[in-house]
């Protein structure tokens, strides 16, 4: 026996068939996630109180604070809670409305989805969890105790042999739930202890050949439940993003829904204009899931027509269609395990509508050109610009696809909306322009970041970036002023402007309307080639348009 109890256990996965007209409950708080089934007929009450059906660990909503009647459909009544309920970003009070498959619910700080029950929750690969020495700590959480995840990538033997010298054959207890990924149990050592040992452990390890993904927690300060425990093991593995900046309360209240969103498996769909950092906020959400050591994998869908984008997804066998001279693995093949981020999902034809939503009910892949379908496992985040409510309506998107894909919404919002980040961004991509070319960063003046603020930047966080990379060729010796500022906004459709203007939003509005209006004339017109031609959205164009008064489109 050595020092460290090495125990390995054989995971497995359950499914249950789906029985018509069941239904699931998942509820994401700020103390974690739980899924609840819900019976076919009755009514469920959901609440803070101790007779509630679904308890809500949550202090801003009501003891008694909706009740979801089931049957052959599915209707929610807020029970006259204080602070009210909200569906589908609606609030209401004392009322009742329909809820269909995805519809997301607000209940104070928390969020609960209503999901069709066709699987149940996969068996959680967390060996630890039936370890009676841990459930026993977390249950009472006297002393602090620590818990390490490691996946560590090696020649066969080296993270065991690692393991045996560096922990504690008394206190410490470890577990290996796959190839490479271990759990520590470390009794009595709180947050700091816990972090000097995993840098201890990751340190050997990498001195011996390895490479390391490190992951800690300590009870209670982390939680005193095992899913919080883990969650937080999962999260600190993933570092930001380069640019990753979270300034504005919107924002930070966005990245916390995150948090509580990351680690279940709800499909998740992220709306906001162009360049606002859809896939940004993406990459966070996988970072900060139990899949963050598997692939993230992303394809824009507006970027290849119909047959590229299938064979892109779905892959394609030898002989499918002209120049298919092999078997070709698809993004949601390559992506086993990991995620897969589909960027302008409304921009997909109806047959590749009724592909994906076949994948997404069945977790199957039939390659192009092929009858053997293939199982998959990947967690989906959708992103759209468009409103796919306002698509559905027109029968441009399926409804029944639109409900799979929005297993919850996130808004992200225009940079506009987010001054307290134009700032720390900016500097970020200052330094990113100057580090590419070899160049001192200069600072940033006064007036630059009055200039930066005052714009309304229609392209968000990519046009940000842009002006920035323009506006560093225009700093001087003595800094980065106001006017390289205004040159380099203008240079995107009016030309450079000569000097500081003396009335800055004034200025900007008229190079605005400059530069939207000169580039309606190069397109004749077209408002969506106008858009694609400034850098932003249709509708977002159609936005300024409107606010210009002109109505109507701008032809030669």
């Amino acid at each position: 026996m050595t020092k460290a109890q090495l125990e390995t256990e054989q995971l497995d996965r359950k499914s249950i068939a789906a029985t018509p007209g069941r239904w699931r409950l998942v509820v994401l708080s700020e103390s974690g996630t739980s899924s609840h089934a819900l019976p076919a007929q009755g009514t469920v009450t959901l609440g803070r109180g101790e007779d509630a059906d679904i308890k809500l660990d949550d202090a801003s909503a009501s003891r008694r604070h909706a009740m979801l009647h089931l049957g052959p459909e599915v209707r929610l009544e807020d029970l006259g809670s204080s602070n009210g309920t909200v569906v589908r970003g609606k609030p209401f009070k004392k009322q009742s409305i329909e809820l269909g498959a995805g519809d997301s619910i607000e209940l104070g700080k928390t969020i609960a989805v209503l999901q069709p029950d066709e699987l149940s929750d996969r068996v959680r690969p967390w060996t630890l969890l039936s370890h009676p020495q841990f459930l026993e700590k977390v249950a009472q959480a006297r002393a602090p105790f620590a818990m390490l995840r490691l996946q560590v990538q090696a020649r066969a033997g080296v993270a065991q042999e690692v393991l045996s010298k560096e922990l504690d054959g008394k206190n410490d207890v470890v577990a290996s739930f796959g190839p490479g990924m271990f759990e520590i149990l470390a009794e009595g050592r709180d947050g700091a202890a816990a972090k000097a040992l995993g840098e201890k452990v990751s340190a050997r390890l990498v001195a011996a050949g390895a490479r390391v993904r490190l992951g800690h927690a300590s009870a209670p300060t982390d939680g005193k439940t095992a899913e919080d425990l883990m969650v937080a093991c999962s999260r600190p593995a993933a570092a930001a993003s380069p640019g990753f900046v979270v300034r504005d309360d919107a924002m930070a209240a966005l990245y916390r829904l995150v948090d509580r969103i990351a680690p279940s498996n709800l499909s998740v769909l992220v709306l906001g204009e162009t360049g606002a950092g859809k896939e940004v906020l993406a990459g966070e959400i996988h970072k900060r899931s139990k899949r963050n050591g598997k692939p993230f994998l992303r394809l824009n869908c507006a970027a290849l027509h119909e047959q590229l984008l299938e064979s892109e997804l779905f892959g394609h066998v030898k002989g499918a269609f002209t120049g298919a001279d092999r078997n070709r693995e698809g993004l949601l093949e390559s992506a086993n395990g990991g995620t897969v981020f589909l960027d302008e999902i409304g921009e997909i034809s109806a047959a590749v509508q009724a592909k994906l939503l076949r994948v997404l009910e069945e977790r199957l892949v039939m390659p192009v050109g092929s009858n053997d379908k293939r199982p998959i496992d990947v967690r989906f985040i959708f992103a759209t610009n468009r409103d796919l409510e306002a698509e559905v309506a027109r029968a441009a998107f399926r409804s029944d696809l639109f409900f799979r894909i929005n297993g919850i919404s996130l808004v992200i919002p225009p940079l506009r909306e987010r001054l307290t980040e134009i700032e720390p961004l900016a500097r970020a991509f200052v330094a990113e322009a100057c580090a590419k070319d070899q160049r001192p960063v200069p600072e940033l003046s006064p007036d630059a970041l009055a200039t930066l603020r005052a714009y309304p930047w229609p392209g968000n966080i990519r046009e940000l970036k842009s002006v920035i990379d323009r506006a560093v060729l225009f700093a001087s010796e003595t800094g980065l002023s106001g006017e390289a500022i205004a040159q380099a906004i203008g240079v995107k459709g009016a030309g450079p402007v000569a000097a500081a203007p003396t009335n800055l939003r004034e200025e900007r509005d008229a190079a605005e309307k400059r530069a939207v209006l000169e580039a309606l004339e190069k397109c004749d017109g077209n408002q969506t080639r106008a858009a694609e031609l400034l850098g932003v959205s249709r509708r977002t164009l159609v936005t300024r348009l409107q606010q210009y008064g002109m109505t109507r489109s701008r032809k030669k």
